[in-house]
């Protein structure tokens, strides 16, 4: 992907998240996976969609609000002046436990079609929640005022991370290389022996990621100034060693 589109696509994220905190309680939404990794943790990997921990709103409470930002007029000028046009719009997903849209947006200059997915998981928060800014240099990159909201602080999107590892269906390589990120930043491993057996299957799932799907689903997501140094084999297999070295506690 090329860089001004996954550049577009975050642009987009960020401009959303702004929208949502002035129609949404902000005590009501955590900010997880990738973008909270982009926005607060310095990670270099770009996410493709924007996900969030929700509770105590209703199911068509928050469908309406939030299809209300994306049918807005004023969001559309918002993002024209960021040379980025919306596109079709669905909801594939819309239950008790899980509300998804899929967004299409185009930007000027580009035949590309970039799609990208907002998610809110219906659930307790995680501990760790913090409220605070976005990373002023992310702000910086996009000429953007200061954007406040919640997101899972160090020690819960490191848990979290080892959750994705352990739990996913098909293990992404994405995971691996976050848990790599949140380990130079600090995070451990806590509560080892309640969780021996998902860390013994977080580890063995690190170690089952190949070199070919880590250039597929990671690579393509970093700025091309990091894309060299990461796209070979041996610093791959150094990542998988660090992370699975963390997880053992070693």
């Amino acid at each position: 992907m090329a860089t001004g589109d996954i550049q577009a696509t975050e642009k987009f994220h960020l401009l959303f998240l702004a929208q949502l905190g002035s129609r949404v309680d902000k005590n009501l939404y955590a900010l997880k996976g990738g973008c909270n990794l982009r926005f607060f943790w310095k990670s270099i990997r770009y996410s493709q969609d924007i996900d969030f921990d929700l509770h105590t709103i209703a199911r068509e409470t928050l469908r309406r609000n939030v299809n209300q930002i994306l049918g807005s007029l004023g969001f559309r000028r918002i993002l024209r002046s960021s040379k980025i046009e919306l596109g079709q719009i669905s909801e594939p997903k819309q239950t008790a436990t899980t509300q998804r849209w899929k967004v299409h947006i185009g930007v000027d200059g580009s035949s590309v079609d970039l799609s990208t997915k907002i998610e809110f998981s219906r659930r307790k928060f995680d501990k760790g929640v913090n409220f605070e800014p976005v990373d002023p240099e992310i702000a910086r990159i996009h000429d953007l005022r200061p954007i406040l909201t919640g997101h899972y602080g160090l020690e819960a999107a490191f848990a979290q991370k080892i959750d994705a590892l352990a739990g996913r269906a098909q293990t992404q390589a994405r995971d691996v290389f976050d848990l790599a990120l949140l380990a130079e930043r600090g995070g451990a491993v806590l509560n080892s022996r309640k969780d021996n057996k998902k860390l013994v299957t977080a580890c063995k799932n690190a170690t089952s990621v190949s070199f070919d799907q880590f250039k597929s689903q990671v690579i393509a997501y970093l700025s091309p100034e990091y894309q060299g140094y990461y796209g070979t084999r041996k610093v791959w297999e150094s990542l998988q060693e660090n992370v699975v070295k963390r997880l053992e506690g070693s």
